[in-house]
């Protein structure tokens, strides 16, 4: 199976930037618009509060605001799990179409998992 993964790296100001591609580009997939469990994934009001409120906490943390820092830092980790679930859905369930438009949106990235080798213990002589 091949495993998608966001590009979370970075100060916040690049992952704000990302997450606001990731969003757009979201909203536009057909899988986003016809197969969609917003029971399980939320729908695009709910998304949308998420990315304001990252938003919100990031503009009040650039005063210094220590409250609002670590507000943001969990925003971003909610962000992150939110992100990682979709991704895992799409991964699953969406056409190669919808997975191309994500890629080529150069925040997202695919790669395959590789069933790892094990090694056998050399006993020491």
């Amino acid at each position: 199976m091949e495993e998608l993964k966001f590009n979370s790296t970075g100060p916040d100001a690049s992952y704000l930037a990302n997450i606001n591609i990731f969003f757009a580009t979201l909203f536009t997939l057909a899988i986003f618009k016809d197969r969609w469990h917003e029971d399980k994934l939320g729908s695009q009001s709910f998304l949308q509060k998420a990315l304001d409120w990252f938003k919100q906490m990031f503009q009040g943390g650039l005063t210094g605001n220590r409250v609002q820092i670590a507000a943001r830092r969990e925003a971003r980790k909610g962000l992150n799990v939110m992100i990682q679930k979709i991704l895992y859905y799409i991964a699953i369930f969406a056409d190669e179409g919808d997975i191309q438009v994500l890629i080529s949106s150069g925040v997202v990235t695919k790669k395959s998992r590789k069933a790892r080798r094990s090694t056998k213990a050399v006993p020491a002589t």
